[in-house]
């Protein structure tokens, strides 16, 4: 019986699951509490009355020891098309739109109704894979607009903040606190999920590949 092989696309690169699994080794402080690709909350198994609802997905939350809680929006490289060595780095705009979604996030949804007036989260944060070390001058501008934080993201699994997000500035005090005390709903996003296990094969493949 004739077999075809598995597609590995993307184990060459790295992709956004390498971002991510590097991302969470290399930089996220061992102590913190991290949920990741965090959609929603919803669950007919256990029905809460309300729901948690993020639009967009956010790619990374972490919990640090101080309860300070901080969102990632994550962009790898992709692959210019099947079967080809050439990628596609990040763009300078890519991901910008979706972090600022962030912001405002995550939205408590009660009785169909969305209840929250302001987000939980207190900073946010672009990561973009890149393959060297450089942040241009007009960068620095824009993002000096924004209260949005910029990382750097290498190749080999090193990180660069180079711009320190600020406060965020739509945060609600009681979406925090709700959303603090309900973080054993994000289960199926933790670091013993199959979200998190399937993030680890991808990110391992990568880096077994570019070792030196």
């Amino acid at each position: 019986m004739k077999t075809w092989p598995t597609k590995k696309s993307g184990e060459n690169i790295f992709n956004e699951d390498a971002v991510c699994y590097a991302f969470y080794k290399n930089y996220i402080a061992q102590d913190s509490e991290v949920f990741f690709k965090f959609l929603h909350n919803m669950s007919f198994k256990a029905l809460k009355g309300w729901d948690y609802w993020c639009a967009p997905e956010v790619d990374i939350i972490e919990i640090k020891k101080d309860k300070t809680i901080i969102a990632y929006e994550l962009k790898g490289a992709r692959k210019y098309k099947e079967n080809s060595t050439d990628k596609n780095w990040p763009g300078f705009y890519d991901g910008l739109g979706q972090v600022l979604a962030y912001l405002d996030l995550p939205k408590i949804v009660e009785n169909s109704k969305f209840k929250s007036v302001g987000g939980a989260f207190d900073f946010v944060y672009l990561v973009h894979a890149r393959p060297e070390e450089k942040f241009e001058e007009y960068e620095q501008k824009i993002f000096n607009l924004l209260p949005i934080g910029f990382i750097m993201a290498l190749p080999d699994g090193k990180f660069v903040k180079v711009h320190e997000a600020k406060p965020n500035p739509l945060r609600d005090e009681e979406t925090k606190h709700h959303f603090l005390n309900n973080l054993h709903t994000l289960e199926k996003h933790s670091t013993n999920s199959k979200i998190f296990r399937k993030i680890c094969r991808k990110g391992e493949a990568y880096f077994s590949k570019h070792e030196n």
